[in-house]
């Protein structure tokens, strides 16, 4: 038997050949070509340094606020983050700070980590800066807990408390490296999200995410991938970072990512750097398509670490597949952390007996208040009104967590896996099962959760 050539990615190993070539209606999801309007990166982040918006150049910049001993401070993301971009802008722009005197005890990195379990050194070094940047700025970097260490530093109109950790609030400058990108409620990730949830306090995440629920269709209709018009979330998001703004000046270097390597650089004010990714990434991030898959794979390639990331695959599949619950979504992701959230387990277990939308209610209710929330709570509501769309069962997760557990806490299938030399023999099976009841089907290949799939006709 013959296959078509759909490479996909579990963790960092390609799988490829699953689909038989007897299924002709197979298509790969992926943008139009996106051509940089640079050749040479460096040359374009000094172009951005040098010309930012809505700010005065970086060197003046520095060159105002830093005499030896005040801190100038790196906002990087965290280990849930591929942070291509944090390997290749950060040893560039220290560089930089370097060239203008800026001495390298003064210069230092914080994971801005939210709410989410802290890294090792170790993983500090292999999932964020890399070995060699972790070899000549792991002396220099920060973390942040949300628990402690926090201050607060006034309250946003909607009245979310603002509490910035103080390692942040004792900066002279702060440079956030960010990566742009969509966020399933947030509407757009990057820039501003690293100051919240970033390097918030718990009580401020507690306060603004419960703004994305809504008891019936379980997220508010502005919550959505791609957007940010009238999204409670980022909204209040970005009335952080101005009050933070006022407070302690920001340079920020904002990037774009797309298979692999920067296509897009931008610098200056936050707020500005937020507003002009937009265009860009409506250009690089969706995919229109007439018609709902009937079988959808997705891959969440690296970020696959623990299932709580991996819903984001789950997520961009969801935007793909037929909501009749007669479509396939099959994940790949090897989840060696895990379920990665126990806000998210605590959840699903207290639910598991309840039917679907009663399920929604009793989630969103329960764990997703201001009072109760924690980081975590928005998978289940999240994963429930895809349940709506997509039968229990029909998810199958091809990993190497427990299939008792997926089934039955989860709702989904799980295709138990030792190791990627099996995922491939798996992934055929799967291909094979759907084809019995299914001989015809429209089948979409998305290797990327990012990707926003804007279906025309949608079969409910």
């Amino acid at each position: 038997m013959t296959y078509h050539s759909t490479p996909m990615k579990y963790g960092d190993k390609v799988i490829d050949e699953f689909i038989p070539k007897d299924v002709t209606d197979v298509t790969i999801l992926r943008v139009d070509e996106y051509k940089p309007d640079f050749t040479d990166l460096k040359a374009k982040l000094y172009q951005v340094l040098d010309s930012p918006v809505g700010s005065k150049p970086f060197n003046e910049v520095v060159d105002q606020l830093y005499s030896e001993g005040k801190r100038i401070l790196f906002m990087v993301d965290d280990k849930t983050r591929p942070n291509i971009h944090t390997k290749i802008l950060l040893p560039l722009i220290a560089d930089r700070l370097l060239s203008l005197g800026v001495r390298k005890d003064d210069i230092r990195i914080i994971i801005s980590s939210g709410s989410h379990v802290i890294a090792s050194p170790k993983e500090v070094e292999e999932r964020i800066l890399g070995a060699e940047l972790y070899t000549n700025w792991g002396n220099n970097v920060l973390t942040h807990d949300c628990d402690s260490g926090n201050k607060k530093v006034g309250e946003t109109s909607r009245g979310t408390p603002i509490l910035i950790d103080e390692q942040v609030l004792e900066s002279s400058l702060l440079i956030p490296l960010s990566d742009s990108e969509y966020h399933y409620f947030a509407g757009q990730a990057g820039t501003v999200k690293l100051f919240c949830p970033g390097v918030a306090g718990r009580e401020t995440i507690r306060i603004n995410h419960p703004r994305m629920f809504d008891l019936e269709k379980g997220f508010h209709e502005d919550c959505r991938l791609g957007n940010c018009d009238n999204n409670p979330v980022i909204q209040d998001m970005i009335e952080v970072t101005q009050i933070m703004k006022e407070k302690i000046p920001i340079f920020c270097v904002d990037s774009i990512v797309n298979d692999g390597e920067i296509v897009y650089l931008q610098a200056g004010d936050i707020i500005e750097c937020h507003k002009t990714a937009s265009p860009p990434l409506r250009d690089l991030r969706v995919v229109d398509v007439d018609e709902p898959g009937d079988l959808v794979f997705v891959s969440v390639g690296e970020l696959g670490v623990n299932l709580y990331q991996a819903g984001k695959g789950i997520h961009a599949a969801w935007n793909a597949i037929r909501h009749d619950k007669k479509g396939w979504i099959v994940l790949l992701a090897p989840c060696e952390d895990g379920i990665g959230s126990a806000g998210y387990a605590d959840a699903m277990h207290a639910a598991k007996d309840l039917e679907v939308q009663d399920a929604l209610k009793f989630v969103i209710e329960t764990f997703c208040s201001e009072q109760t929330f924690k980081i975590g709570n928005q998978k289940p509501p999240d994963l429930f009104r895809i349940l709506r769309d997509v039968e229990e069962g029909n998810i199958k997760v091809i990993s190497g967590l427990d299939p008792d557990e997926l089934r039955s806490i989860y709702r989904m299938e799980g295709c138990s896996v030792k190791d990627h030399t099996e995922v491939q023999g798996q992934l055929r099976d799967l291909v094979i099962r759907f084809l019995k009841e299914n001989p015809n089907p429209k089948v979409y290949v998305l290797d990327d959760p990012g990707l926003l799939i804007n279906v025309k006709n949608q079969i409910h």
